[in-house]
């Protein structure tokens, strides 16, 4: 977030060609990190498999979706992705030992996993297209 924080929105504005606040930028964050640490309390108390099933797919979308999401516009639109590096040497690793670990502990099964990362995706497309567009048209031929 810190590395994002200083020209994300500046960012969206001139190079994807959408919308964002500085504020709103924060605002987004900063819910987005409650709703993990609600999911992360819901799943230490429950610890069952739909509790790690919910954190696992929030985690895919905002983890390793996000990952993709830097590395994909770093190239796409050839201009630096605020939040590139913090993707690759933060958010990647570890979101790849946590599923290490929830697959290695038996947290989660490879089937509950795969449905995690398809659906991990519609939210952060759902997460672009909201917070990046506001439900507006995405300039498809710059993104494809």
């Amino acid at each position: 977030m810190i590395e994002e924080s200083n020209g994300f929105a500046y960012w969206v504005t001139t190079i994807l060609e959408g919308q964002m606040d500085v504020s709103v930028f924060y605002i987004n964050n900063v819910m987005f990190m409650i709703v993990l640490l609600l999911l992360t309390f819901f799943a230490s108390k429950k610890k069952n498999s739909i509790s790690t099933f919910l954190l696992f797919l929030w985690v895919s979308g905002q983890q390793f979706w996000n990952f993709v999401f830097h590395i994909y516009t770093q190239f796409q639109f050839n201009a630096y992705s605020p939040g590139y590096f913090t993707a690759i040497f933060l958010y990647f690793p570890i979101y790849m030992y946590l599923t290490y670990l929830a697959l290695r502990d038996h947290h989660i099964e490879w089937k509950q996993l795969i449905l995690c990362f398809v659906f991990g995706s519609f939210g952060m497309v759902f997460t672009i297209w909201s917070g990046l567009y506001h439900f507006g048209s995405v300039p498809w031929s710059k993104w494809i």
